[in-house]
């Protein structure tokens, strides 16, 4: 990547970090409406029909009424500035957001799992106006795929985890108005019920394994750990080595906060500095790295005499970052 690339880069990640909560306003808004609208539809189909798969779709939709209005409010909670009492700032928020997502993820999918036993069950019935079913799986399949795909572009453009969780949860949807389409599809050329709710239960497998992993991802989050910290310590080496006076950048330390990242560090520099140049140097280095990538929000650099020997606790230095994240 050249460096006009690099530039324009960044440029769009301010100008992204300046109109977060705009954008996160307007998705989470498209969100409520369209899954509002899908709802209400399927539950009326559902009722003048009697088709019980159709009702668990509508239901599932509900849903995500509630979990946009989770990411619009983890979304404004997160945009506060740092106070008294949240001295870090307010972007854990979207943490704690998606963890709850992933555990409403998690009971959609038991709920789809409950349903399909039990119409297997249950056994046979009759659904009235098929057709109408066949039509609102259909929307339904064409109207999440929509939605998914704007959502998941939004939360990578605007760093929300939560956003992203929304969006995976969004192509969930799809499985489940499929698995509907598929079960009415069977019924209406085979008269074959039982089609719908075995499709479902596979479905329901998908839906707990997103719903897991991202409960599992959210709890490395707050244990100091995620999956994209090697794009942020390269971001760090990057900076460093734009200065010829620093020296073995050690004992790094990444935490990620909602979308935004925190670093410590240690440098080295010529012990016959005064303590003002030393100082100096370090804050070259925080604003170099804080412009190499803006959502690293804040920097503390502890400085050292070059060549300095001391037991440390643990952190990264450019050796064991390449061993572990390779050359992101």
């Amino acid at each position: 990547m050249d460096r006009s690339s690099k530039n324009s880069d960044r440029e769009l990640a301010i100008n992204e970090l300046q109109n977060r909560e705009q954008m996160a306003i307007k998705a989470s808004m498209i969100g409520m409406i369209v899954n509002g609208a899908l709802s209400f539809f399927k539950i009326f189909i559902a009722i003048i029909t009697g088709s019980i798969a159709i009702l668990a779709d509508g239901i599932d939709t509900a849903t995500d009424i509630i979990t946009s209005l989770l990411t619009l409010i983890a979304s404004k909670i997160s945009n506060k500035p740092a106070d008294e009492s949240h001295p870090f700032g307010h972007e854990p928020a979207e943490t704690i957001v998606t963890k709850v997502l992933s555990l409403v993820i998690i009971y959609a999918g038991i709920q789809v799992l409950k349903n399909a036993i039990q119409s297997l069950i249950i056994g046979n019935y009759m659904i009235e106006n098929a057709k109408l079913v066949l039509w609102i799986s259909l929307i339904s399949i064409f109207t999440k795929y929509g939605l998914y795909k704007y959502k998941y572009r939004v939360g990578k453009r605007i760093k929300s985890s939560s956003f992203i969780a929304d969006a995976l949860n969004m192509r969930n949807d799809i499985l489940t108005s499929f698995s509907v389409f598929i079960g009415i599809i069977f019924y209406l050329l085979f008269d074959i019920t039982w089609v719908d709710p075995l499709v479902a239960i596979i479905v329901s497998m998908f839906i707990f394994r997103v719903g897991i992993r991202m409960f599992i991802e959210t709890s490395d989050e707050f244990m100091g750990s995620s999956r994209e910290l090697g794009e942020i310590y390269s971001n760090i080496l990057e900076a460093t080595k734009k200065f010829d006076n620093v020296f073995n950048p050690h004992k790094i330390r990444v935490r990620k906060a909602g979308y935004v990242y925190f670093v410590e560090m240690h440098i080295e520099v010529d012990e016959k500095m005064t303590i003002r140049e030393a100082n100096d140097i370090a804050s070259q280095v925080e604003k170099e790295i804080k412009k190499v990538n803006p959502y690293i929000k804040d920097v503390i650099i502890h400085v050292e005499p070059l060549g300095n020997k001391e037991k440390e606790g643990y952190g990264l230095d450019e050796k064991s970052i390449k061993r572990i994240f390779g050359n992101k």
